[in-house]
């Protein structure tokens, strides 16, 4: 007797918003019963996916050194536009699975919350240097998002960002077991997080700024500044291919 097919409902939610995505997830009866994946850097096996190519360009590097010249005689620096932290995650892996290169730079539009917390240690939804005396929280209904010519970039709290606070948080961890230390920094990262949700920020200690500090540097770039780089790299463009006709 032929079995009838089983059929499997997909149902496919295109969200925006990371704090909707992160609260779906968290969400465990919601989850259980519409068994939510995520496509983005959400997903750790894509950002696994992303290790491959910082090691694929080392070696491709190496092709295209000048004679006489050795890999081991440069240092590699990868500029990454950020967003949600994902793809600049993959290259903090690689370097800690050994692959040489120099600090990570961290690359930001106007939403520069990374920036800002590679200068000061803040992570803030808005800049409280440009924001009158408060009690010490930020207005967190509004989002603080600013638009930009790239929008791929238009994030503040940064989902995989979180991951690398986690590693920050363990390596300050003192003393005690493994178990304790993963314990430790878990329970140091939901505490920075709860303090984002109900204020709007957080300042990490010190040491948790150098430690990052020691990995990345962070800047950010204006609109003008990019349209000024993009209008100069499409007449060099087009003063190549002219060569070459």
């Amino acid at each position: 007797m032929q079995k009838s097919p089983t059929f499997v409902r997909v149902t496919t939610l295109i969200l925006v918003n990371q704090d909707i995505v992160k609260a779906l997830f968290a969400d465990r009866p919601f989850n259980e019963k519409h068994h939510l994946a995520a496509v983005n850097s959400i997903n750790w096996a894509r950002i696994l996916a992303q290790t491959v190519y910082y090691f694929l360009s080392y070696f491709h590097v190496q092709k295209y050194l000048p004679p006489g010249i050795s890999v081991d005689e440069v240092e590699i620096q990868y500029v990454v536009p950020t967003g949600n932290f994902g793809d600049i995650l993959a290259g903090y892996y690689a370097k800690c699975m050994g692959l040489p290169m120099g600090k990570l730079v961290v690359a930001t539009n106007a939403n520069d919350i990374l920036a800002r917390f590679w200068r000061s240690g803040r992570y803030e939804k808005i800049d409280s240097d440009e924001l009158p005396a408060t009690d010490g929280r930020q207005a967190i209904d509004a989002s603080g998002v600013k638009e930009t010519l790239s929008p791929a970039m238009d994030i503040l709290v940064s989902s995989n960002f979180e991951r690398l606070l986690w590693y920050l948080a363990y390596e300050n961890a003192v003393g005690g077991s493994e178990e304790g230390r993963r314990t430790s920094a878990s329970q140091t990262l939901d505490g920075w997080m709860s303090k984002m949700k109900t204020d709007g920020k957080v300042q990490v200690p010190v040491s948790v700024l150098e430690a990052a500090n020691h990995d990345f540097a962070a800047e950010r770039i204006s609109d003008e500044v990019v349209r000024d780089r993009c209008i100069h790299l499409f007449i060099r463009g087009l003063i190549f291919l002219s060569a070459l006709l």
